[in-house]
């Protein structure tokens, strides 16, 4: 049967569009299978702390800090270069607990509080994104009570227990080279002004504490100096968030209890961190069960959660690349 000129013409596109997401998936690095083991012992070791002891929220927070101190660290960086990343974020990561305890958890302190953090991540990049998803992750995570009476105490040990299980990694010590990113402040006040904005917005009436705050995070997450950037981090934000998102819904449609959720954590965990240095777009596809399980710990969750958190990622990316775009755009390319 001959092929109609229509249908040679969807054949074409079909085949763009199966290279374009074979490149999206293309392998860009090495799996980190020692950091990833360490990652998963670090999320799940606090949760079943927190179930042995009879207190939940102090193994959530600690798991919380562990998934942005397992965030990667410089390829073949020394354990001196390792150990300077980790203290920069366990500092900020304290930091963002005492500021939430003590400023409170309404939208007027969490906004300028991820606006302000959001900015000094932009210029330093051993803080990178981790102090503004600090404040924003602390603020709308548990039932609005510290752990412990003591600011800061919950977040400084959850960052020790995580530095401790990465650290000790034999490696070669290399020169730190930041590659880098055009108009530092521009991008940094792009990225602050945002963030900030885009927390004050969502969190109106209490609506931050639903699903608005994965809006912030996506936007925080893929606003890059450059458009090229921004565009290829929110694509691969949207297909793996969209696949993973599919993934989540089902394990809530089994109702897990906590001793499944801090396995399923543990296990999310250990795969999403082996894969994310070999390529951005594992993570996205690993990370929304991890997330969507911890930073909702204890709280029962409908499954149709996870397609409206896909909306809010989308939401989010789109913002980044419009702003990557039209708000202070950087002068190269990209």
């Amino acid at each position: 049967m001959a092929v109609t000129p229509r249908g040679r013409r969807l054949r074409r596109v079909a085949g763009r569009w199966a290279s374009a997401f074979a490149a999206l998936l293309r392998p860009q690095g090495k799996p980190a299978y020692a950091d990833g083991i360490a990652a998963g012992v670090a999320l799940a070791g606090p949760l079943v702390f927190g179930l042995r002891t009879g207190r939940p929220g102090i193994g959530a927070t600690a798991a919380l800090c562990a998934v942005l101190m397992a965030m990667p660290l410089p390829p073949g960086a020394g354990t001196a270069e390792r150990a300077r990343h980790l203290a920069a974020r366990g500092l900020w990561m304290t930091a963002a607990g005492i500021y939430v305890a003590l400023a409170g958890r309404s939208v007027a302190a969490l906004a300028p509080g991820v606006a302000v953090a959001a900015f000094a991540g932009a210029l330093l990049p051993r803080v990178g994104t981790t102090a503004a998803l600090a404040v924003l992750l602390l603020g709308i995570s548990g039932d609005g009570r510290s752990p412990l009476p003591w600011p800061g105490v919950t977040e400084a040990a959850g960052c020790a227990w995580t530095a401790l299980l990465l650290l000790p990694r034999p490696g070669k010590a290399v020169e730190d080279r930041q590659r880098p990113s055009a108009a530092p402040l521009r991008h940094a006040g792009r990225t602050g002004l945002l963030t900030g904005a885009a927390t004050a917005v969502t969190g109106w009436e209490g609506s931050l504490w639903g699903q608005g705050h994965w809006l912030v995070t996506s936007l925080l997450l893929s606003l890059r100096p450059t458009r090229g950037e921004t565009r290829t981090k929110a694509v691969k934000r949207l297909v793996g968030n969209a696949l993973g998102g599919v993934v989540a819904a089902l394990l809530l449609l089994g109702h897990p209890g906590p001793a499944a959720v801090a396995a399923v954590v543990g296990v999310s965990g250990a795969v999403a961190y082996t894969f994310r240095p070999a390529n951005y777009a594992y993570w996205s596809l690993a990370s929304p069960v991890l997330l969507l399980l911890l930073s909702d710990y204890g709280r029962p969750l409908p499954w149709w959660a996870a397609a409206v958190r896909a909306a809010m990622v989308l939401a989010g990316g789109s913002l980044a690349v419009l702003a990557s775009r039209w708000l202070w755009p950087a002068e190269e390319g990209g």
